[in-house]
């Protein structure tokens, strides 16, 4: 049974709104508006260039609300490296409606202006600002895209498809050109994402997302699950699964969210559903969403976790939780939608087709905390592999030091 959950379409970037940028829609007017775009930012752009570059890092982020955390600690890292390199971080979703977007609009002359006095600029997704324009030579563009592994295809890799991007526009706005460093967790994810960013794959570095610090801390993690279970304290003695369906477009969710949570309860097992933060839902009082917290954080109480397509498996490995994946609809997510892995055999843990296939598999225990560690190690590369250690920060280290270098230069 399928339900939908409604999805806040003007935070799908670039556009906002997926329609018009999707393969099937109108693009006429859009491609106007592009190079309008385009044009009119360049002249903008061209003057402030002439002034002085400035030791400063600018990070930008469409894909949040707030500060993501791998900014914030990224930035923290920067700091204690080189305090004398000023970090600004600008992070605004496109919101909906016309006095949104010229609000939003405005915010991007402020982009413009910290970006021409930068030395670093770093984006976790497409950036109009990153790609449209030409920057002064001694500018360094750093993608430090906003998931790990190389799961699903996209950017460049599904141009023209049905959830790919439609590559008379891609190609007006300069989708993901311009970048000097690539950023990706694992050596077996370059390729990919070479592909992905249209880039050489020389560029492509692994150098996984500071977020990977804060799922192997383990103060962090006790932390986090006291606060969980101060907000939810019927979690606290509870073998706990959580539910993280894949984003789409359409806002649906192929698995009766109360029918999954009924069968789980019958094993001893008590579900929570966590949807893509820019799904919204609402499955019923028998459906126990746990608000407040995120994804990632509740991975930290989980035993189990459990979703269709979403990259979230990587920081459920990384945490060591088993994963298993229920797919109703696998044969046609797989006509539609490419992978980078083999999905049928490269995956942690069973795929099943059914409800009751999953409560079979989770009561036999066919995933483990060993598959997710192999798993992990695989496709999440922590520079020099050390083991986990309350407040190390290997990763935001790491990309730390490369982006101090690149301010250096």
């Amino acid at each position: 049974l399928s339900r939908r959950a409604d999805v806040d379409t003007a935070t799908v970037a670039p556009g906002g709104s997926p329609a018009p940028t999707r393969v099937g829609g109108r693009v006429g007017a859009q491609l106007a508006v592009a190079w309008l775009a385009r044009t009119s930012l360049g002249l903008l752009y061209g003057p402030l260039k002439l002034l002085p570059a400035q030791r400063k890092v600018v990070m930008i982020s469409r894909e949040h609300p707030e500060e993501p955390a791998d900014f914030a600690d990224l930035r923290r890292a920067i700091t204690a490296l080189d305090p004398t390199v000023r970090v600004v971080s600008m992070v605004r979703m496109v919101p909906p409606g016309i006095l949104g977007k010229v609000r939003y609009s405005i915010h991007m002359l402020a982009q413009l202006y910290q970006v021409a006095t930068a030395r670093v600029l770093v984006v976790d997704t497409y950036a109009i600002v990153a790609s449209v324009l030409r920057h002064r030579e001694s500018l360094t563009v750093m993608q430090i895209w906003h998931a790990l592994g190389a799961f699903k295809k996209f950017g460049l890799s599904i141009l023209g498809q049905e959830e790919g991007r439609d590559v008379r526009l891609a190609t007006a706005m300069r989708m993901h050109e311009g970048y000097d460093v690539v950023l990706t967790s694992a050596e077996e994810c370059r390729a990919a994402y070479a592909e992905a960013f249209g880039t050489d794959v020389s560029r492509v570095v692994v150098a996984p997302l500071p977020r990977v610090d804060r799922l192997r801390d383990p103060a962090r993690a006790a932390e986090t699950r006291e606060r969980i279970y101060a907000r939810h304290p019927h979690l606290r003695d509870a073998r706990v699964a959580v539910f993280a369906p894949t984003f789409r477009l359409d806002g649906t969710v192929t698995v009766d969210a109360a029918a999954l949570s009924e069968a789980l309860s019958a094993i001893g097992v008590h579900t929570v559903v966590k949807l893509h933060p820019i799904m919204h839902g609402r499955f019923g009082a028998d459906v126990d969403t746990a608000d407040g917290f995120s994804t990632q954080e509740m991975l930290f109480v989980a035993d189990l976790f459990i979703t269709d397509y979403s990259s979230a498996l990587y920081e459920a490995a990384v945490v060591g939780v088993p994963s298993y994946f229920l797919v109703p609809d696998l044969d046609d997510y797989l006509a539609s939608r490419d992978f980078y892995l083999d999905y049928r055999n490269d995956l942690p843990g069973p795929i099943v087709r059914t409800v009751g296939a999953l409560a079979d598999a989770v009561a036999a225990e066919r995933a483990t905390p060993a598959d997710a560690a192999a798993f992990a190690h695989r496709w999440v590369q922590v520079p020099g592999d050390p083991a986990p250690e309350a407040g190390a920060t290997p990763c935001a280290d790491a990309i730390a030091a490369r982006v101090v270098a690149a301010v250096a230069r």
